[in-house]
């Protein structure tokens, strides 16, 4: 499995965003508790699921909403939909260690993608710092 930064775990995740380093068991665990639990309440399917976890586009709506509802539950999204930063930092301390280079990276990233533009519906702003993140990822070298 990639490494990736728990911001933005969304990357996620999430993540969301990558970053070498943290305990990848520890942040995975957590983020398919979170999202076994939005399966149910976004009717999203383990395919969905799936291509989360393989850090690829989401296929679905459904998918979509899976990541925003991932983002939500780890304080990442906030109810409008937008990238929460501070509580993005947090996470970025939690999962780097506080590693001041590897911190750098992750704020730099949570920062750029924060700024960027993106739909009202949460689920597809969800996908849109998604794409974000995975771009940044690739540009610092991380994936």
């Amino acid at each position: 499995m990639a490494r990736f930064v728990c911001s933005l775990l969304a990357v996620v995740l999430l993540g969301a965003v990558l970053v070498r380093g943290f305990d990848e068991k520890e942040a995975m665990a957590k983020m398919m508790e979170a999202a076994e639990t939005c399966l149910g309440e976004v009717g999203a399917k383990d395919t969905d699921l799936q291509d989360l976890v393989k850090k690829q586009p989401a296929a679905t709506y459904e998918g979509k909403c899976l990541r925003a509802c991932v983002m939500k539950k780890f304080g990442l999204l906030d109810g409008n939909g937008k990238l929460d930063t501070v509580a993005g930092h947090e996470k970025a301390k939690q999962y780097t260690g506080n590693d001041p280079a590897k911190l750098k990276i992750a704020m730099e990233i949570g920062d750029i993608c924060a700024a960027i533009s993106v739909p009202d519906d949460h689920c597809e702003a969800a996908e849109a710092y998604g794409a974000c993140f995975k771009s940044e990822a690739v540009k610092h070298g991380l994936m």
